[in-house]
């Protein structure tokens, strides 16, 4: 589909761009983990409180009660069926819960198992880390579940672009990958130990990270480690790949960005005084963490950040990013961001010779007070359109459900903070 040009008088004009900056939004519970959910919001765990928490881009809060109360939920993550899971590690159990709210509670055959860390698989299940029992779990979409025995202790668990999953060994100085067949193969670091967080990078490698060790460790799919230096205030305990590039982890009241080639810069939290655990890129392309002081956090990188899944679109003041699933395939990921003009661009899902959709956004102030975003797409794949205006933070999300093509965006009134 090819988009129409419009006739406008003028050009865009470049606003000032506001530096990084913190939002913190007040919730309770001890916040652990933190997810970007299939309908554009986030969704955390509530540690203590044994339930389920979801937050608007805008920082509206709702809750949801686990039936197991005392289940201490920790980590959550997106399936590929459209539901949200996550690990009970008080009562042995996975959970999954609706984006309308609806609970259902997987019981483990041993009673002594604590699961922790989850990620959703390439093959559709969810995969999750029993350290209490040295095992790594797959969960069907229908609540099956098999046991694969590891060598050590596994704490945290991420899906590698080579199809397989990789876990840290918490007690041992180890990455290990597992395939979905079950197959563990290790790989010991240079120096590292008490691994507690891994992440896949942009660049198809994962980073690792010790509680311990004032080190964050990177490892290719074919095993080769690299280890980094880092201040003891950026020790910490998640990781995850952030909009710009770099991987982001939490550290002792603050978080901290580490470059590719392993530079570390620390942003301190504004009168934090919990320790901040889970953190992920949300659909407005911020950064959202949840602080165990009963808040959620949101870190705005500022100007727009040019990256291989996002385009900076109207002099640079709009972000647009693509999210697409495959439900059916258990499927999903970013699009890849190909820009055309100043105005204009578009994204490649699966190969880049196969153009999925195109996006622009223009300055229609002197007509209607108001910025445009129009956008077509030649695909029925679901799909997440995010764009945020970088200099008032507000960001508008389009929805394409699955098996429904796309349909057009003709947003005359998208944004009102003109110029």
């Amino acid at each position: 589909m090819r988009l129409s040009g419009l006739a406008l008088v003028g050009t865009a004009l470049a606003g000032a761009l506001p530096a990084q900056s913190f939002t913190q939004y007040p919730t309770s519970g001890d916040p652990a983990g933190i997810v970007a959910g299939p309908d554009g919001n986030l969704w955390f765990t509530k540690n203590n409180a044994g339930k389920i928490g979801r937050i608007t881009l805008s920082g509206v809060v709702t809750e949801f009660a686990i039936p197991t109360g005392s289940s201490g939920p920790d980590s959550i993550t997106r399936g590929s069926d459209g539901n949200l899971w996550f690990t009970e590690g008080n009562s042995a159990k996975i959970g999954r819960i609706t984006p309308s709210g609806a609970v259902t509670e997987f019981g483990l055959s041993d009673s002594n198992a604590t699961p922790y860390s989850i990620v959703s698989g390439p093959d559709g299940n969810l995969w999750f880390t029993e350290f209490a029992i040295g095992k790594i779990g797959r969960i069907t979409p229908s609540g099956a579940v098999t046991d694969f025995q590891t060598p050590s202790d596994p704490a945290s668990i991420a899906a590698g672009g080579d199809g397989n999953l990789w876990f840290t060994e918490r007690p041992g100085n180890h990455v290990d990958r597992i395939t979905p067949s079950g197959a563990i193969t290790q790989f010991p670091t240079l120096t590292m130990g008490r691994l507690v967080a891994i992440t896949a990078a942009s660049d198809g490698s994962l980073w690792f990270l010790s509680d311990t060790d004032d080190k964050i460790g990177r490892i290719t799919t074919a095993g080769s480690v690299t280890e980094f230096s880092l201040p003891s205030a950026a020790r910490g305990q998640a990781l995850t790949a952030g909009p710009d590039g770099n991987v982001w982890s939490t550290g002792d009241h603050e978080i901290a960005r580490i470059t590719p080639t392993g530079a570390v810069t620390e942003y301190a939290i504004p009168g934090s005084g919990g320790q901040v655990f889970g953190i992920v890129t949300g659909a407005d392309g911020n950064l959202w963490f949840a602080e165990s002081d009963s808040q959620i956090g949101k870190f705005s990188l500022g100007a727009c950040t040019t990256s291989p899944t996002s385009l900076c679109l109207n002099g640079g003041r709009f972000q647009v990013r693509a999210n697409w699933s495959v439900p059916a395939q258990g499927t999903s990921g970013q699009g890849t961001a190909v820009q055309l003009t100043s105005d204009t661009g578009y994204f490649w899902f699966f190969s880049s010779g196969n153009v999925e959709m195109v996006v622009k956004a223009l300055n229609g102030c002197g007509l209607n007070s108001r910025y445009w975003v129009f956008a077509g797409g030649l695909t029925n794949t679901a799909v997440i359109l995010t764009v945020t205006d970088t200099q008032t933070g507000t960001s508008k999300t389009y929805l394409n459900p699955a098996n429904i093509a796309f349909q057009p965006i003709q947003d005359t009134s998208a944004f009102t903070t003109c110029p």
